[in-house]
């Protein structure tokens, strides 16, 4: 294996210009560097992570942190976002590493470590909280970081779908196929996310001249066990409800097995959507309807984002969205009860979609933004 003073000998110059030329230094004439590589790439060398981090002062490597139960990180939605992550870093020579922890307290143990090991060169927070004690920390340490949803704390640079708007537009699509009333199961209460999808969510319910009735807010851990011990609490008490919207597939799974156990129908006696269209959410019985958020894209866009404030060496205050759109399959249609109110949401046109997605009922999409439903008209038996 080709070594840097095998380059250096050959290129006849000092083994430290061969590392400048290596690292991109504009000390090093441009021809020279070019030389350089093209000898570099006919010897076959490949520089170890060691020797980079050495001439670079970089460890190559950026971290995400997910301060959440771990019940989450099974979840399509956290597979997809990290996969989007890897790629965008990768990309950029770097690789990425995960650190799971199960409290905010843990979470900042794990930023201290980082930041004054400089173990990884920046952080993405995933699921941030309304404390504003981790970003704080962050930047005591000066070290690079992105977190994917809104943080508690201004000036924090973000990728994100628009959340309100994410709630706003299941709602009202439950609403307008008079799926009402609509219970409301979200993750925990201090998550911001689960905040900003309660606010679209109720106002959802003010623009339809509907009031939201607190008893149908269920907060859970984000595991679907609590979501059907949350919806069978209601259940239970004797709440009447005409839908469940809730904040992950998990959780409307969760709750789809409690109304199975107390006898109920989906979508005949309750409908039911869910956020994240994993990739399961097609094959349940019947397929559930939910809001694509684009996680691989979120993922992307997070690691482009900090690979630019790592380069930078400043923390810019962007912000960048990515669109969503809604999934609508068997579990928020096909009610007979329901059907003279079908096709009402979106208003606008439609088009024909051939998709990867199977359902016994075409699969409709709307995207927010474009006012687009899409239908899949491949059915199982097509497969």
């Amino acid at each position: 294996m080709a070594t840097i003073r095998d380059i250096a000998r050959e290129a006849q110059v000092s083994v430290s210009t061969v590392s400048l030329a290596m690292n991109g230094d504009p000390r090093v004439k441009a021809e020279t560097r070019e030389r350089i590589a093209a000898i570099a790439d006919r010897l076959g060398y490949r520089a170890t992570r060691a020797a980079r981090s050495l001439s670079s002062g970089k460890s190559w490597i950026i971290n995400v942190i997910n301060p959440v139960n771990t019940s989450v990180l099974t979840s399509g939605f956290s597979s997809s976002f990290l996969h989007g992550v890897h790629q965008g870093a990768r990309q950029n020579g770097y690789t990425v590493s995960l650190t799971i922890v199960e409290s905010e307290e843990e979470a900042v143990e794990a930023v201290d470590v980082l930041a004054v090991e400089r173990a990884s060169d920046g952080v993405i927070l995933m699921n941030p909280s309304e404390s504003a004690y981790l970003i704080e920390r962050l930047r005591k340490h000066d070290f690079a970081h992105i977190v994917l949803g809104r943080a508690a704390t201004e000036g924090v640079p973000s990728v994100d779908n628009d959340t309100v708007q994410v709630g706003a537009d299941a709602a009202k699509y439950l609403i307008e196929q008079e799926f009402t009333p609509i219970v409301f199961l979200g993750n925990p209460q201090s998550h911001t996310v689960t905040q900003d999808r309660l606010a679209g969510f109720e106002q959802a319910h003010t623009e339809c001249g509907l009031s939201v009735d607190p008893s149908l807010i269920v907060h859970t851990t984000g595991a679907a066990e609590d979501a059907r011990s949350g919806v069978k609490e209601l259940l239970d008490a004797g709440a009447g409800f005409g839908a469940v919207l809730a904040l992950s597939d998990a959780l409307a799974i969760g709750a789809m097995r409690a109304l199975r156990e107390h006898g109920l129908k989906v979508p005949d006696d309750v409908g039911i959507m869910g956020m994240n269209n994993d990739d399961l959410t097609a094959y349940i019985d019947p397929p559930l309807s939910s809001v694509e958020l684009h996680a691989f894209d979120l993922g992307c866009k997070a690691a482009s984002l900090l690979l630019t404030q790592i380069e930078s060496t400043h923390s810019p205050d962007i912000h960048q969205t990515v669109p969503h759109e809604l999934v609508i399959r068997e579990s928020t249609s096909g009610s007979t009860s329901r059907s003279s109110s079908k096709g009402r949401w979106p208003p606008r046109g439609t088009r024909e979609r051939s998709a990867a997605k199977h359902g016994d009922a075409p699969e409709q999409r709307h995207s927010a933004a474009e006012g687009i439903v899409a239908t899949d008209q491949t059915t199982k038996d097509e497969m």
